[in-house]
């Protein structure tokens, strides 16, 4: 953060300064048009209405200032109830997604400490409620990457396909299209039902156009439980885009960096790309230090990385085929090379002694055989050799691959 932090400052200010004057290159005229034209109105109904001065007037504003503060419709016959139960779960959602449009607010005590602690509650709750929804969309994009891989398509085609999805359905779902449905259900022009959108789904929210809320509209049953909705889903496809561009900003702070380096004649190895973070030192409780914030170490999974692990599986399939074929390898080419139980000199005097003693009990021994000093001596060395072999077998921890192949193939040794 030490060479990124008063690079990014300084991008932040001009990029405050640059928004201020444009807003009021656009902004400032058209107040001051609305400015004349309030006076010009006032001035008019002054003179229709000779009995009406200006005081009264200006009380008259006041008033009708004061209820449409609190959330009267002055206009017009037909009111709205905002405080209704339906529309009590509209404010509701506006204040847990925090987008606050502004248009209706509590007015009481009561209202206002409920809403304080409601929120304190319902913010965090929403927003783990939206980091898993998010992670579900990954998925998908994830399980449409493993589609497309089996149908052969190289890694890089698959995450520019899925980059490509991402993006166009976000932007005709949550931007594009809903614009043209406001259009008719709002009576709206199609740049402030887009206007609308974008305020509502970055959380803006000025509370200039809000849906559903106008009183000379009847509305469809479930057009605000769509809008709401609609407006979850955005939120949770909005975090993975703006994740996903903070990505990008970063890879393309790397890349400058790269050639600033390159410019200057430095080694680039000096400056990993990826440097390993070594976990700090996490202190017992009962030595009175406590990380509070310690949930805010784990790793939270965004767009770019379902990007980065598409084709993480194929290559890992690919690994383990590697390691089967250089193991089976192996075992061909130790085949030849190791002596099997079955013919080492041991096993065969073992057999040949058991044979012998064969013999010797069903008298088909021959005359070399009838000294029995030289048959106490071959019993004991054939009960020495049993027991040699059952004390290695027994002392081998942990078999090797190549030569439990071949004990496994002669059974006949266990």
């Amino acid at each position: 953060m030490a060479d990124k932090g008063p690079i990014l400052t300084s991008v932040i200010i001009f990029y405050l300064s640059i928004g201020a004057a444009i807003f009021q290159i656009f902004e400032e005229p058209h107040l001051n048009t609305a400015l004349d034209d309030y006076k010009n109105r006032t001035a008019e109904l002054l003179m229709k209405y000779p009995c009406l001065n200006k005081d009264d007037l200006d009380q008259i504003i006041e008033v009708v200032a004061a209820a449409a503060g609190r959330g009267v419709t002055v206009t017009g016959e037909n009111q709205f109830n905002n405080w209704s139960w339906e529309n009590a779960v509209i404010f509701a959602a506006t204040v847990i997604t925090t987008i606050g449009y502004g248009n209706v607010a509590p007015k009481t005590n009561g209202g206002r400490l409920f809403c304080i602690l409601y929120g304190l509650c319902g913010i965090p709750l929403f927003l783990t409620w939206i980091s898993e929804l998010g992670t579900f969309f990954g998925g998908r994009a994830k399980r449409l990457s493993q589609v497309l891989l089996h149908r052969g398509l190289t890694v890089k085609k698959v995450q520019f396909i899925c980059t490509i999805v991402f993006l166009l359905w976000g932007f005709l779902v949550h931007l594009i299209f809903p614009a043209f449905v406001f259009m008719g259900f709002e009576n709206w022009t199609y740049l402030e039902g887009l206007y609308f959108s974008f305020t509502t789904l970055t959380t803006v929210g000025f509370g200039d156009y809000v849906a559903g809320v106008n009183p000379d509209i009847d509305y469809p049953t479930l057009y605000r439980f769509f809008v709401q909705l609609w407006i979850c889903l955005g939120l949770a496809w909005l975090s993975l885009f703006f994740s996903w561009n903070v990505h990008m900003v970063v890879e393309a702070h790397k890349v400058l960096k790269k050639r600033r380096l390159r410019r200057h004649r430095l080694p680039i190895d000096d400056v990993p790309e990826k440097k390993e973070v070594k976990k700090a030192f996490k202190p017992s409780p009962r030595s009175g230090v406590i990380d509070i914030f310690d949930f805010m170490s784990e790793k939270v999974e965004d767009y770019s990385d379902v990007i980065r692990a598409i084709g993480a599986d194929e290559r890992r399939k690919k690994k383990q085929e590697e390691e089967l074929a250089r193991s089976k390898s192996c075992s061909d080419l130790l085949h030849g090379l190791v002596i099997p139980l079955d013919h080492s000199p041991r096993l065969k005097r073992r057999f040949s002694v058991s044979a012998n003693m064969c013999m010797v009990t069903s008298g088909e021994s021959t005359d070399g055989l009838n000294n029995n000093q030289e048959q106490q001596t071959l019993l004991k060395e054939h009960q020495r050799d049993t027991k040699n072999v059952r004390k290695e077998t027994k002392s081998e921890e942990k078999p090797r691959r190549c030569g439990w192949d071949s004990r496994k193939s002669d059974p006949s040794i266990f």
